[in-house]
């Protein structure tokens, strides 16, 4: 088993009976792939509820929570924004991020945690693999049913680098939260946003009936 797994943790929304499920329009999902840096220049990305027609219809109006998540995408306050640029993460780019509710109104000052670089620090051999490793190549993403860190390689950058992180080279990358950031997180009661330590998880777990993570 991993040590330094011990210190991370996986961010799910919050499972709440009023939890968002949030969705690009239609110009950001164009734009948005896991690894891609992000240019100013095409303007922010932008998110919807992705049942907003069933809630209208239903008269259901969702409260908004402090902290967005989707697979693989958080999407943050801007106090969470400035404690994170503190510090100089690999592979992060903090970008500018509207959430336009159910009404239209546009909800600004939100910023998007990008990755536009991964850190290949999966152990191929200790972690559970969906394929027959003798037939993987080089450049395949791994399938990975219960993932196991390489420390070695972890150890080799430094803590602060790696606050957050993506796995590069795994099919549907998790995000990776060390305590520190989850110590922040608790601290400000952020709403939206609850964790599984990444030495507990195993892929799909979120998806059992009254999950509710920690």
């Amino acid at each position: 088993m991993s040590e330094l797994q011990q210190e991370y943790y996986i961010p799910f929304r919050a499972n709440t009976k009023d939890k968002l499920f949030i969705n690009t329009d239609e110009k950001s999902s164009r734009r948005y792939y896991h690894y891609r840096k992000f240019n100013l220049a095409d303007g922010p990305m932008v998110y919807l509820n992705n049942y907003k027609e069933e809630n209208l219809k239903l008269g259901i109006k969702t409260v908004l929570p402090d902290i967005f998540l989707d697979f693989g995408a958080m999407i943050i306050p801007k106090a969470f924004m400035v404690f994170l640029r503190q510090f100089d993460i690999y592979g992060l780019q903090l970008f500018p991020t509207i959430y336009i509710d159910d009404d239209e109104k546009w909800h600004e000052n939100l910023w998007l945690v990008n990755f536009f670089e991964g850190i290949d620090c999966i152990d191929k051999q200790k972690s559970e693999i969906d394929y027959d490793p003798d037939l993987w190549d080089e450049g395949d993403r791994l399938i990975v049913d219960n993932t196991i860190f390489d420390d070695s390689v972890l150890r080799a950058i430094p803590e602060e680098q790696r606050l957050i992180f993506k796995m590069a080279n795994v099919n549907m990358p998790h995000l990776y939260c060390h305590q520190r950031v989850v110590d922040y997180i608790r601290e400000q009661n952020y709403t939206g946003i609850i964790f599984v330590k990444a030495s507990d998880y195993f892929e799909g777990m979120e998806n059992q009936p009254d999950w509710t993570g920690e």
